[in-house]
């Protein structure tokens, strides 16, 4: 193999190294540890009602919220617990393009290249799951929101 080829492999193998790295500091950021700023968590669960514990911006225990939804929209309760389920997918999302983008900014910073195309490709990595976890928050607390 040409010197050019041995390049190019090694330089995937270092991209993919950081994609995996990535992906397990994230999956282990948010299940095991379950961090979740400004999220929430289902606390207990009954037939007409749910309580819910808030998190606050570092991701500590803020307070309790009871949900009991208007007669006749029952339904949202099970809507209510599917967004919160996948609301930590949301956040392994977020937090592996956050990893990825920090990596991989340190990769091409040791290789010389602009701080201004760092900053802007880590903006570009990060912008899609950040809008899709804001959403995610947001259809949430229209939903605690609409029964009050």
């Amino acid at each position: 193999m040409s010197e050019e080829s041995v390049r190019k492999v090694r330089r995937f193998l270092v991209y993919l190294a950081i994609l995996m790295i990535a992906v397990a500091l994230s999956y282990i950021l948010v299940y095991p540890l379950g961090y979740s700023p400004l999220g929430y968590e289902t606390f207990n669960t009954k037939d007409d009602l749910v309580v819910l514990q808030s998190d606050n911006v570092i991701g500590l225990e803020e307070e309790r919220v009871t949900y009991v939804p208007q007669e006749g929209e029952e339904w949202t309760i099970g809507y209510l617990k599917d967004l919160i389920q996948q609301l930590r997918t949301q956040y392994f999302f977020f937090f592996t393009s956050v990893f990825i983008a920090l990596l991989w900014g340190a990769f091409d910073l040791m290789r010389k290249k602009s701080w201004r195309r760092v900053l802007i490709q880590g903006c570009l990595y990060v912008f899609v799951p950040t809008v899709s976890l804001v959403t995610q928050v947001n259809k949430i607390k229209d939903v605690l929101n609409h029964a009050i």
